[in-house]
């Protein structure tokens, strides 16, 4: 092959830019990419600069984007059970947001009893039971509303245990872990989603006494009374985390970019330093924290969105 002819040849191989491909396809793409790399996005080219500031990209991303703030049920004084579930959605304008209510659709599950929840892709599993132990736990398919049965646990679980301990749930690698939640010391119990299948993380007997669990840098983080924190992983199996207790009751707990945020009744919000193992309160620009004591004091909710906290009122 002469040397014009490879040159030709090189030319003639398409692109990988996303230039070549059509606004639609783009745009779907874009909307999957959480909204505070728009910025760095926007730098690549004029073409995905007028993508990310476009209308279209805000509609898709209203479409897919949402936070599942809650499912309840509530017995009126006729026995009679609704199922709602709640979500949080951005509105037309970015700073425009609302609440959906929808009515669940129960497949095959006349009167649950839902235990602690925890969402893997588009699905939120409930684990165990509320306050007596469960093997059972159902699937609530977010894309549909319906709520089904899955596969059981080996052991009895519940989501509160003598009304201080709750079982502690998280993901780690796409896998479900679930510590505690029986009155007696118990094993770990993984559930893989793709298999379906629940098994034993190892034959050692653990105990969780946290109050509230999140998932972060693949361990389930535990915090308990005092703000006490430890964490586990399968690799390490449990840890304390934390060298100080606070004499303050925690009233939510989430993370937001691998960070660990506490909401507290007094203290307000603190974020939990990993290296030092202590909790420290959150300040604003001007290293005031009023403003925010004022909403995490008054919040009946704290979870995380779009690399923020949201708090949630009456």
């Amino acid at each position: 092959m002469s040397i014009e002819a490879a040159s030709n040849s090189k030319k003639s191989r398409p692109s990988s830019s996303f230039s070549l491909l059509p606004d639609e396809i783009v745009l779907n793409c874009l909307s999957r990419v959480p909204r505070r790399y728009d910025l760095n996005i926007s730098l690549v080219s004029k073409t995905l600069r007028s993508l990310v500031r476009s209308p279209e990209l805000h509609r898709l991303r209203s479409q897919l984007e949402f936070v599942y703030l809650s499912y309840y049920l509530y017995q009126d004084w006729w026995l009679r059970f609704s199922s709602y579930w709640i979500t949080f959605r951005p509105g037309e304008k970015t700073t425009d947001y609302h609440l959906e209510q929808k009515s669940l659709s129960l497949v095959d599950v006349p009167s649950p009893c839902l235990g602690s929840a925890v969402s893997v892709g588009s699905e939120i599993y409930f684990i165990g039971g509320q306050s007596v132990p469960s093997t059972k736990n159902w699937i609530l398919d977010t894309r549909s509303g319906h709520l089904r049965t899955a596969p059981s646990m080996k052991v009895g679980r519940m989501k509160v245990v003598r009304s201080a301990h709750k079982v502690a749930v998280g993901v780690v690698e796409g896998k479900i872990y679930v510590i505690g939640g029986s009155y007696e010391d118990s094993k770990v119990e993984v559930f893989d989603p793709e298999t379906q299948t629940w098994d034993f993380a190892g034959e050692e007997k653990v105990k969780s006494e946290s109050k509230f669990s999140v998932s972060m840098k693949q361990k389930v983080y535990m915090v308990g009374k005092g703000g006490r924190v430890s964490s586990y992983s399968p690799r390490e199996g449990i840890n304390n985390e934390s060298t100080e207790v606070l004499s303050d009751k925690m009233k939510f707990l989430c993370v937001v970019e691998n960070v660990l945020y506490a909401c507290f009744k007094k203290s307000g919000l603190m974020w939990f330093n990993t290296k030092l193992k202590v909790w420290r309160r959150v300040v604003d620009r001007d290293g005031k924290d009023g403003k925010l004591e004022l909403y995490s004091s008054a919040a009946q909710k704290m979870v995380e969105y779009e690399g923020k906290i949201a708090f949630f009122g009456h």
